[in-house]
């Protein structure tokens, strides 16, 4: 399988291209900025709203897998995004290039508490969000996900719950309830997706955490 990862410089992006490049999958790194790959994995760096870039990306590619999320300073209430319409933009573009690819097959991360999992997250965590940060970046993801639902690709969302940093556990749960603080490393999450790829069915949405499921 030639895997196209978004977001390579990120940590979910970074950890898929190396762990889809040690199960001998074809990788292309896609990322805004310096990304630094394993032997045979190629790079592409450039703008990811820019539809004739992408394309040049998924060229030979099976699917195509997007980690890319909104850049913050911090959570504090006056910090924004650098761009707060980048999901907008860029969620376009891979959909116009993937279309003129003739690819159909899309993983997106998004996030616990977004779309039909909203009633999921415990009512401190929705504090938190409303009275941080945060509350820039929920709405472009409902965004995101409602752009490429629309789509008509063949798209699955992973929605992680809080991110942390560390070595995979391998205790992934596919959450229907989440409670206290749930949270996931981020190798746990890049573990999941590779997984997924080789799933015969598609699924549209899946909660994914280590802690916290109820």
């Amino acid at each position: 399988m030639k895997i196209a990862v978004l977001g390579a410089s990120g940590g979910i992006g970074r950890l898929l291209v190396t762990s889809a490049a040690a199960a001998g999958h074809g990788v292309v790194a896609v990322s805004r900025g310096d990304v630094t790959v394993p032997a045979g994995v190629r790079v592409m760096r450039g703008d990811l709203g820019n539809v004739v870039f992408l394309e040049s990306c998924f060229d030979d590619c099976d699917v195509v897998v997007s980690c890319l999320g909104l850049r913050l300073k911090g959570l504090a209430p006056w910090n924004r995004p650098e761009a707060p319409d980048f999901l907008d933009s860029s969620a376009d573009a891979i959909i116009a290039a993937m279309k003129g690819r003739g690819l159909r097959r899309l993983i997106a991360v998004s996030s616990s508490g977004i779309g039909d999992s909203a009633p999921m997250l415990p009512g401190f965590f929705k504090a938190f969000i409303a009275l941080s940060a945060m509350r820039h970046v929920w709405p472009a993801l409902n965004r995101m996900e409602e752009r490429y639902a629309d789509s008509g690709l063949d798209v699955t969302f992973v929605r992680p719950t809080g991110l942390s940093d560390g070595p995979a556990t391998g205790n992934i749960v596919e959450a229907k309830t989440l409670v206290g603080q749930a949270q996931i490393a981020r190798a746990d999450v890049a573990a999941w997706i590779l997984a997924e790829l080789q799933r015969p069915q598609i699924r549209r949405a899946v909660v994914i955490t280590t802690t916290g499921a109820g």
